[in-house]
């Protein structure tokens, strides 16, 4: 589906997309970074989502980063942060052969779901992409937060059998080409849906997205690099919040054991609308 276009353009690297010098990182930078990094990486090991929405303000913001070349830095610091999030998160909850079988099928097709989405970046139409996206975390991020105030819970629907596999495959597929369109790990979007889709209770659901999040970011950020998005300059502040983000992973998991499922519930909603002002609000492709 990629075409022999996208094919070709991945087969080689390619020159820089950014051929503006980048300049060396400063101590402002690093401190920036190192915060931004372990607050993100905190939100991945409590609540299973890997913050990409985000880093992207901080990156464009506050280190002067063109947007595209902030979405592929944001694709490896995220690989940082869902992979050592699925590293503390796991055991702490236990996964049923459903829960694996779901993790299987959309961490599969979540493969070449990221790969389109980041191949065609840049001819994709973002601005309908990010209003349905927007559409959808109001929605459940608002839901989430009525379901936590009066502590109830509902699941709107619950497959089984091959359609449960077929709609799991449609889910991860739309919600990879969304993230790899965007720059991020899909962690908003996912954890909802595995929530009201299927019936995945919260803690196990973030476990779950992460776990998916890997593919995802892996082939994001192997594309990105691959087309000249992601310059060896860049990769400096990349690895320097990959490494705070892990940091936030240790802090943000250990609150799991004690944590309350209406509480995490009802944070994982604001994070939703924060997430959803920032694709609002913020600078556009």
């Amino acid at each position: 589906m990629l075409g022999s276009v996208a094919s070709s353009r991945i087969a080689a690297p390619q020159p820089d997309r950014h051929p503006m010098p980048m300049p060396e990182t400063t101590a402002r930078q690093g401190v920036i970074a190192t915060a931004a990094g372990v607050l993100t990486g905190m939100a991945a090991g409590f609540i299973g989502v890997g913050g990409g929405e985000f880093r992207i303000p901080v990156l464009v913001s506050l280190l002067g980063f063109p947007l595209t070349l902030a979405g592929g830095v944001n694709l490896v610091v995220g690989l940082f942060t869902v992979a050592l999030g699925v590293a503390r998160r796991w055991g702490q909850r236990s996964l049923n052969g459903d829960d694996l079988m779901l993790l299987g099928i959309m961490g599969l097709v979540s493969l070449g779901g990221a790969a389109i989405g980041v191949a065609g970046r840049e001819r994709m139409p973002v601005r309908p992409l990010r209003t349905i996206v927007c559409v959808y975390l109001t929605m459940t991020g608002l839901w989430m937060l009525y379901e936590s105030v009066g502590r109830i819970d509902h699941v709107l629907l619950e497959p089984t059998g091959f359609l449960r596999w077929s709609f799991a495959t449609a889910v991860a597929f739309a919600i990879a080409v969304a993230s790899g369109v965007l720059g991020v790990a899909g962690g908003e979007m996912r954890i909802p849906a595995l929530l009201y889709l299927f019936g995945v209770p919260i803690v196990e659901a973030g476990t779950l997205s992460l776990a998916i999040s890997i593919p995802t970011l892996a082939a994001g950020a192997f594309i990105d690099r691959r087309l000249g998005g992601i310059p060896n300059a860049a990769l400096r502040i990349a690895v320097l919040m990959g490494v705070a983000s892990a940091v936030g992973v240790l802090i943000g998991a250990a609150w799991l054991p004690v944590a309350d499922r209406d509480v995490m519930k009802g944070t994982l909603g604001v994070v939703l609308l924060l997430a959803t002002a920032h694709l609002m609000l913020g600078p556009s492709p």
